[in-house]
């Protein structure tokens, strides 16, 4: 194969993204007898075999599935090239797409857009969401990087993204003033009381439960809550105690709204600076991932 016509790779990607030549055809706007015929001729132009028929259906082959992913790299590549040229006076500032798990303190979230904007005037686009829908956005490149504290999920195999350790968080346990009795015999006073937990998206979480497990703690659980700065507003109102990044709280301690009630070296978090493994990358995403590190 000398060279490889762009028309049937974005025929064939059409019909393995829609699930067959029918429903590709009412995308391509063709003909099922003329899209059929285009497949033929790609699979004859590349030497192998990119479908098999089974129950009805069509299957992508080995071969297909790593033509497939090719062939999303290509298009997706070329989706935001387009993008990038839609408008020229934009394009002429270096912009930087910031996925944020929405269980990062926003100190680190303001940390990481100083630099973006302040070193290296560039613009940003930030999105919060849960770890698994910005993994899904990295991957669809949607977004450039993303500033976490828990690793990317994998599925056994090679994985699609780069995780870089970039530093580790204290996590504290806090009450309001009125709360100070809990500091006393930590955390067996916490038993029976009620108490903000971090949601499952945290990886925190399973931390603090499996030392509650450990020390045979049953705090009263009143919520469960992704977002560290909601949890940290119900503390503050009174309805339990919590456990949060040290940055998070900071000045609340200072200013006595909150109190430390107790730490422990076992429940901690790790933060992480995520991409994906792609040909081409954004510089400032480039220059955080080697840089940025966050401030105590």
């Amino acid at each position: 194969m000398h060279w490889l016509n762009y028309h049937h790779l974005n025929y064939f990607y059409t019909i393995a993204s829609e699930g067959g030549i029918t429903p590709a055809t009412k995308k391509l706007k063709l003909a099922q007898s003329t899209l059929s015929s285009q497949l033929k001729q790609f699979e004859e132009a590349i030497g192998y075999q990119l479908f098999e028929r089974k129950n009805r259906k069509l299957h992508l082959t080995d071969i297909g599935k790593k033509v497939y992913d090719y062939a999303h790299e290509i298009f997706s590549l070329g989706e935001e090239l387009r993008e990038s040229l839609g408008n020229f006076e934009d394009s002429l500032r270096v912009s930087v797409r910031l996925g944020i798990m929405d269980s990062v303190p926003k100190k680190l979230s303001r940390q990481l857009f100083q630099i973006v904007s302040n070193q290296h005037k560039a613009r940003a686009s930030i999105t919060e969401e849960s770890l698994s829908a910005l993994c899904d956005r990295l991957e669809k490149h949607e977004i450039d990087l993303i500033l976490a504290n828990d690793k990317p999920p994998t599925d056994g195999k090679k994985s699609k993204f780069h995780a870089k350790l970039i530093g580790e968080l204290k996590v504290v346990f806090v009450g309001t003033p009125d709360m100070v009795e809990l500091k006393k015999e930590m955390p067996r006073s916490f038993n029976g009381q009620p108490m903000i937990m971090p949601g499952e998206h945290s990886p925190l979480r399973n931390e603090v439960l499996d030392y509650f497990k450990i020390k045979n703690i049953f705090p009263e659980i009143v919520a469960e809550v992704d977002d560290v700065e909601l949890q940290k507003m119900l503390v503050l109102d009174g309805h339990g105690f919590s456990v949060l990044p040290l940055p998070t709280v900071e000045e609340e301690l200072k200013t006595g709204e909150l109190i430390l009630l107790g730490s422990t070296p076992i429940c901690h978090e790790n933060l992480w600076l995520i991409s994906a493994h792609r040909l081409i990358h954004n510089p400032i995403a480039k220059l955080l991932l080697n840089t940025f590190r966050p401030k105590s």
